[in-house]
């Protein structure tokens, strides 16, 4: 029993100290927050000297660009768009490449795969011109979620062919002897069955939409049109003087970056369950 105990402790003292090395930037980005402007712009203290933690927070909600709500409810409005079109059209196309038999199907898979190994910035350039020249750029965001509606994640297609593979055939067979269609086999039975997969991708995009830098940073320049992204670089331009040499306000920083965390730790609260399951790879099997 002792040696049980022993060598229990040499697999959790590594996981600890991983552990805390993993929770050292939120300690950080926390004992931020509670800093003045003198002390989080010029010192890098591992506890707060000062408590100035109300007086951030504050300063950070009554900014007037600092419209917390406008900005949530602009990203849940990119967000629903990118993740009902990337759910619905890339199920459906790895649903066929799961179920189905045609020529070439697998070279037309292994291609789509290979698309995965080219840089999404490589294409910024031609798909920026293109919204520029048509007009589009900031129109109802359409560069940020109109790709998803054509099955353009690979990844996602990927991700749900391997847990549809895991379906039992004689499942299908007899659905379609009882006469269901394609469509109502697939969301009638495929999707119930699959429930895991479909909440890993809303969550995967909740939070890469939440986290998106790169797109709302090129195609938005409308404060009304500002994201949860833009929060942060409010303050962190705070005051910049268009020189080089400026000081950053981390402190502000930190309250918003700390406010911009809430939604996201609140939903994996609630879908970590469903999460751990797919990465698991639970799901039904033949």
């Amino acid at each position: 029993m002792r040696k049980k105990n022993q060598a229990r402790a040499w697999v959790y003292i590594p996981l600890i100290f991983f552990a805390i090395i993993a929770l050292m930037p939120l300690y950080y980005l926390i004992i931020t927050a509670f800093k003045d402007l003198n002390e989080a712009s010029t010192m890098a203290t591992m506890w707060p000297k000062s408590n100035a933690l109300i007086e951030n927070i504050r300063f950070v909600i009554t900014y007037p660009d600092y419209k917390v709500v406008r900005m949530f409810f602009n990203t849940m409005f990119i967000f629903a768009l990118k993740t009902l079109g990337t759910v619905l059209t890339c199920s459906l196309a790895a649903w066929g490449f799961a179920t189905f038999k045609f020529p070439g199907k697998n070279i037309i898979f292994f291609a789509l795969l290979t698309t995965m190994m080219i840089p999404g910035e490589l294409l910024g350039i031609p798909i920026y011109e293109f919204f520029i020249s048509t007009g589009l750029k900031e129109v109802a965001y359409l560069p940020l979620w109109i790709s998803a509606w054509f099955a353009t994640d690979v990844f996602m297609i990927f991700m749900f062919r391997q847990f549809f593979q895991g379906m039992p055939k004689p499942l299908i067979e007899a659905a379609r002897m009882d006469g269901y269609g394609e469509f109502r086999i697939f969301f009638k039975i495929v999707v119930p069955l699959n429930i895991p997969v479909f909440t890993t991708v809303i969550l995967l995009y909740f939070i890469g939409t939440y986290n998106d830098l790169y797109g709302p940073a090129l195609y938005i320049s409308q404060k009304q049109n500002w994201v949860m992204a833009n929060s942060i670089s409010i303050f962190e331009n705070l005051y910049k003087s268009g020189s080089s040499d400026y000081i950053v306000p981390w402190n502000y920083v930190s309250v918003a970056s700390l406010i911009a965390m809430v939604p996201v730790v609140f939903l994996f609260s609630f879908m970590q369950k469903r999460f751990m399951e797919s990465v698991a790879g639970g799901g039904i099997k033949q």
